[in-house]
């Protein structure tokens, strides 16, 4: 079913709502329009067409970790993904050893292509961060950059490379790193940073333009010898042209911090990630964040994973739909800004030109969700990958 139409749907177009059909070609947005197409295929009366969901940070989901490296692994995950909206991804890593982390990348280069969810590069998460700062990373991979390893890294995986969450404050090669990231068109994110908002201002102007979970292992206003400092936090809204991304688990930001993030740097600046683990879409009360191995057991309660002695949340296990929900059922965010802050603003930020809207020429990539925002229907590619 190449060629199909979606019928008499509430289509979200920007800040607004229209009921339109939408003529779907050879996987492209080839119409939409008032009147009526044929051939008539899939009925979408009183439901909500909106584009598919970009994650830009998931470690996971499943049962399963991209950190796995295993062609079973990815062909769960991508199934989870999209049957939860996540039509694009970008498997993220979390701090481990080089030889854990090159094998990582090389399989993900050699399965990207093999999965129906688009995975157009991946984000590193550490091991360039801040041990003050790390969460739920494993302290014994955090350290900072030296510059053979940055050859090493991007002179062989840059072309994979699309975001690098890392703290500029560290000791180290960091101004190699960020030099080298930039040349190969890498974003540099600030995350698991004890920055001062100096720091973090100068960061800004060096080249990172993305602050990873904001509110989650970043910096706010606090003493420092007897000296009181902003932090990232400020730094993020001083600067207008700074993205932030934040959990939208429901559990790692309460809603009125949301709600004043969006005040602040409305939707074109703020988008959603799930930062999931392997537990995303299961029911398991014990689980692992990156490898499977004793000192990265975490558990699961109050629907948000957590380190053993619950010092830290390690993850979220939120998907895509649910996400959608909660922004607009519990944070109440208005759903053309929850469209943007899933699809929209991080297609933006990563520069995928073609998709992230519901607009001719754009990738197929579109969710039916019903009145209740349950979602029914999931096209990736301009096929219907599943019809629920």
């Amino acid at each position: 079913m190449s060629r199909f139409v979606l019928k008499n749907g509430n289509v979200v177009f920007g800040k607004e709502i229209y009921k339109r059909d939408i003529l779907i070609d050879n996987g492209i947005i080839e119409e939409i329009s008032e009147q009526e197409n044929e051939p008539k295929i899939l009925d979408c009366s009183s439901m909500y067409i909106v584009p598919g969901f970009i994650d830009t940070h998931t470690h996971g989901c499943g049962g399963f970790d991209f950190m796995d490296s295993d062609l079973h692994a990815y062909e769960v995950m991508s199934d989870c993904y999209l049957s939860n909206g996540v039509t694009t991804v970008f498997p993220t890593s979390v701090s481990s050893s080089n030889e854990t982390l090159y094998s990582f990348l090389d399989f993900y280069q050699r399965m990207r292509d093999k999965v129906t969810v688009n995975m157009p590069g991946v984000h590193l998460e550490g091991p360039f961060i801040s041990s003050q700062m790390r969460g739920a990373h494993n302290i014994e991979y955090v350290h900072a950059p030296k510059q053979s390893e940055c050859e090493y890294l991007l002179g062989k995986y840059g072309g994979l490379i699309s975001m690098i969450t890392a703290a500029p404050e560290i000791e180290g090669d960091m101004k190699y790193l960020i030099e080298y990231a930039l040349k190969n068109n890498i974003i540099m994110s600030l995350g698991h940073s004890a920055a001062t908002a100096k720091e973090a201002i100068d960061a800004f102007k060096y080249g990172f333009k993305h602050v990873t979970h904001m509110y989650c292992a970043t910096t706010s206003n606090r003493k420092i010898g007897q000296e009181v400092a902003a932090g990232i936090i400020e730094a993020a809204y001083l600067d207008e042209g700074i993205y932030i991304e934040l959990i939208g688990d429901g559990k790692h930001i309460p809603k009125e911090t949301m709600q004043l993030a969006l005040k602040i740097k409305t939707s074109d600046k703020v988008h959603l990630v799930s930062d999931s683990m392997r537990a995303a879409g299961t029911n398991v009360c014990e689980s692992y964040l990156g490898e499977k191995c004793p000192q990265n057991r975490v558990i699961i309660e109050e629907g948000v994973a957590k380190l053993p002695d619950r010092t830290s949340y390690a993850g979220s296990v939120a998907t895509g739909a649910f996400m959608f929900k909660n922004a607009i059922k519990n944070f109440e965010i208005k759903m053309t800004d929850a469209v943007k802050m899933l699809s929209t603003t991080p297609s933006k930020l990563m520069g995928l030109h073609d998709r992230g809207e519901i607009a001719v020429g754009k990738k197929a990539d579109i969710l039916v969700f019903d009145k209740s925002l349950t979602l029914k229907k999931v096209i990736a590619g301009g096929k219907l990958y599943k019809e629920m």
